[in-house]
């Protein structure tokens, strides 16, 4: 098993050793379903790590607010790239995460969240491993949004997307990231209903088998 907190800190050791900074893009860390190990900024004591988080992935997408955690310098010139490029983010979407945050709601609501998501992710798992085992493989979810599908076969092209489009199934094949994968397929269970995911993923056995 990996000791994902000395992977960390060994790395962290070899950028500040090489002078090379860090950019931990964290947005995802409070959708992890269970305790993780610590970021890569708590082991900083010299400014090597840009730490980033935001509330788009966990709140609304729509508040456009999240922050970084950098040294004044770094601070000070991202500040005046802002407000040069939208004079700054709106102070009525600061203020309401602010009182989410202070008040406590935020907490709240990540606990009531990580259910959801854990339920949703544990059902699709659950479908996967009883009708996909024969043809695909996957990681099971530690928290966010999505599962990765490996197909075994390279089916995974555009007429498999047009053919479950056809049928209202919406998939993001890895081709769109890579074009020569024609094996992946990123699961989403964050919106559809379980009633849903359940179709979707029958759909989507049907049309993989042809």
């Amino acid at each position: 098993m990996v000791d994902k907190r000395k992977e960390k800190k060994n790395l962290y050791n070899t950028c500040k050793e090489l002078q090379i900074p860090i950019i931990e893009d964290d947005v995802y860390h409070e959708l992890l379903f269970e305790s993780s190990s610590p970021a890569k900024k708590s082991f900083d004591t010299s400014g090597q790590v840009l730490y980033i988080g935001s509330v788009s992935k966990t709140l609304s997408p729509g508040l456009r607010i999240g922050w970084v955690v950098a040294p004044s310098p770094v601070i000070g010139r991202l500040a005046d790239i802002k407000m040069q490029t939208d004079y700054g983010s709106s102070v009525f979407s600061q203020e309401i995460v602010a009182h989410w945050i202070s008040s406590g709601l935020y907490e709240k609501h990540l606990i009531t969240l990580r259910k959801q998501l854990k339920r949703r992710a544990t059902f699709v798992e659950e479908i996967l491993e009883h009708y996909f085992q024969k043809i695909a493989t996957w990681k099971k979810s530690e928290g966010g949004f999505y599962i990765w599908l490996r197909f075994h076969e390279p089916i995974v092209n555009k007429a498999l997307f047009l053919k479950l489009l056809k049928q209202n199934v919406l998939i993001n094949p890895g081709y769109i990231y890579d074009p020569s994968d024609l094996h992946h397929i990123r699961l989403s269970y964050a919106y559809a209903s379980l009633e849903e995911l359940k179709k979707g993923l029958n759909i989507l056995l049907e049309l993989s088998r042809h």
